[in-house]
């Protein structure tokens, strides 16, 4: 009897050890970690393309699906209803995010342009009309742009192409527009001014939920391991961007692909707290609100540690 018993714990134990090795074999070939994230049609979103079209995202381990936005509202909703882990965004948003029920949290900051596109001759006005946003980053850059040398009556349009055309018609003076865009007016005869050093940093981010950063921790490791490289191969070759930026935001003219303005695109990192900090009493001063929370608590940096 006893001898009897050995034997059968003897077979159990094979066919444990070997289902294990069949689990552990099942596991290697499961699917792959997955991220969705929001892009918007602006420069900071060539990195992300290019890490897509070499494969840096798959040969990493992770299947990452990038959506694109054409509008803010949108992406907010997608963001809220779970459609994507996370999305490209500004300080402004993030800050007013921040001090909502639904907290989003920074993890890199990325590169944009933000142009003044113009009629000629501003330089020589000093009562200026300009089209921007109101809680928005281009409000912000309006009083940082012309405040100093112009009196400047804001006019709030939240539409880009009713910005452009309110521009391009003569009914506004000047206004506000991401690259590529501003590319496109100026491809209509406006000017496309730039203003050394302002802002002192980038203004951009990407920010994912606590959901994604609390269940997808290495997958996001990965995330932005793999944007780094392909910030590395568009120093080395700028084409890359202006040829993802063509293929992949809609309607923009091949005309403007050499015209675009690429920002310096730069190794990850995070804002400031000193910056951080100027956005948010900025913020305040245009919303009425007292946002009572450190800077810091909007993002988490581990992410780009050692990158």
């Amino acid at each position: 009897m006893y001898k009897n018993a050995l034997i059968v714990l003897m077979l159990f134990s094979v066919l444990f050890f070997s289902s294990c090795q069949k689990s552990e074999g099942t596991s290697e070939n499961a699917s792959p970690p997955t991220l969705t994230v929001g892009m918007m049609s602006a420069v900071d979103a060539a990195p992300f393309y290019v890490a897509l079209e070499k494969g840096y995202f798959k040969d990493a381990g992770i299947d990452v699906e990038l959506m694109l936005f054409t509008n803010g509202q949108n992406r907010q909703t997608a963001l809220q209803t779970g459609q994507v882990d996370g999305a490209m965004t500004d300080l402004v948003a993030l800050i007013t995010q921040t001090a909502s029920d639904f907290k989003l949290i920074g993890t890199l900051s990325t590169d944009g342009d933000f142009p003044l596109l113009a009629k000629p001759g501003l330089e020589e006005k000093q009562a200026v009309s300009a089209g921007t946003m109101e809680i928005s980053v281009t409000n912000y850059l309006v009083d940082q742009y012309l405040s100093k040398n112009h009196s400047v009556s804001k006019v709030y349009i939240n539409e880009i192409p009713a910005r452009l055309e309110a521009v391009v018609s003569g009914q506004l003076d000047a206004g506000i527009f991401p690259e590529p865009f501003a590319s496109i007016g100026a491809l209509r005869g406006l000017e496309k001014l730039f203003f050394a050093g302002i802002p002192s940093e980038s203004l951009n981010l990407i920010a994912f939920t606590e959901k994604a950063i609390q269940e997808k921790a290495q997958a996001l490791n990965i995330f932005h391991k793999a944007y780094a490289k392909a910030v590395k191969a568009i120093k080395a070759d700028e084409n890359l961007a202006r040829d993802v930026l063509l293929k992949y935001i809609p309607n923009l003219p091949s005309e403007i692909r050499d015209s675009i303005h690429l920002p310096a695109y730069q190794d990850p990192r995070l804002p400031s707290t000193a910056f951080m900090q100027e956005i948010m009493d900025w913020t305040a001063s245009v919303t009425g609100a007292s946002y009572q929370f450190a800077p810091t608590a909007m993002i988490d940096s581990r992410f780009i540690e050692g990158l």
